[in-house]
């Protein structure tokens, strides 16, 4: 019950900063329009060949879909905390001002992109060829390289440093304050599942059972479910764009920023034993 009051406590702040610059939304439904797009140009004829077995088309098709996918998604996200920084600093932001940094950085993206599709690649792998322990391992690994990254995104907008430069002052920040991203993350993603994510999936349940009896009004719930999970979706990933640029900067220097509280992104986080809430994280900016 404390983490849900925790997770509603965040959730409300990071979504006032949205509701107040409904610009940011359209970071992730233009990525999330890129991505069905261009998913279906690449991954779906890579899977219809790997379907077939006709490897030598199939796994370059689905290999550049997936850095593809990634490019996107990380394009769109680093445009997101950009403005995210800017309106925290209570400068002015647009999209336009995000898509700027995006394109600045975009060889940057493009080389972080090529590190986490490799990343994923090796989990696929090891989940799908390795047995037992192989998916173990896998598993491990994909998870792994998601806590260590969580802040990357902050870190590519703001800092706009190499790829395998983000990697380490991501993971040193993962270290040395590793809980907050953690806890912070999974408290705003788990409210907006219940909220959106959940009531939408019931509908289209809903939908499916009694279409065959009541038809276009059971396929009008579907539609409705279908549209309440994509915004759901779409206001997760922006929240959670919001909330990791507001724990960048408490992450390395201590600043509160965005109406957060030092309570707030305290109780966010998890200090590894032996430290002291407040300590400062060694090698903090």
């Amino acid at each position: 019950m404390k983490r849900i009051r925790r997770g509603w406590a965040l959730t409300k702040k990071s979504w006032a900063l949205l509701n107040s610059h409904r610009d940011l939304v359209r970071f992730p439904l233009f990525g999330g329009i890129s991505t069905i797009i261009l998913g279906l140009i690449f991954l779906g004829p890579g899977a219809y060949l790997l379907d077939k077995h006709n490897y030598a088309p199939g796994v370059p098709l689905v290999v550049i879909g997936i850095y593809v996918l990634t490019v996107v998604g990380v394009y769109f996200s680093v445009g997101l905390a950009a403005c995210a920084d800017r309106i925290f600093r209570g400068e002015g932001a647009t999209f336009a001002d995000g898509i700027a940094v995006a394109n600045a950085r975009f060889s940057i993206i493009c080389g972080w992109a090529a590190l986490s599709t490799a990343i994923a690649l090796i989990s696929i792998v090891l989940e799908n060829q390795g047995g037992a322990l192989g998916d173990i391992a896998g598993r491990l690994i994909g998870a792994a390289w998601s806590l260590v990254t969580f802040i990357s995104v902050p870190v590519i907008a703001i800092e706009g440093i190499g790829p395998v430069e983000t990697l380490k002052r991501s993971a040193s920040l993962f270290r040395e304050r590793w809980g907050q991203q953690i806890t912070g993350n999974i408290a705003i993603g788990g409210i907006v599942f219940l909220l959106g994510f959940l009531p939408g999936v019931a509908l289209i349940a809903v939908g499916v059972i009694i279409w065959p009896s009541v038809g276009v009004a059971g396929g009008a719930l579907v539609v409705i479910g279908a549209l309440v999970v994509c915004v759901a979706l779409l206001v997760s990933k922006a929240l959670g764009g919001i909330f990791g640029v507001a724990l960048y900067r408490y992450a390395t220097d201590g600043e509160v920023i965005g109406g957060f509280t030092q309570d707030d992104l305290e109780s966010a986080i998890r200090p590894k034993r032996g430290r002291k809430r407040g300590d400062t994280a060694p090698g903090a900016v």
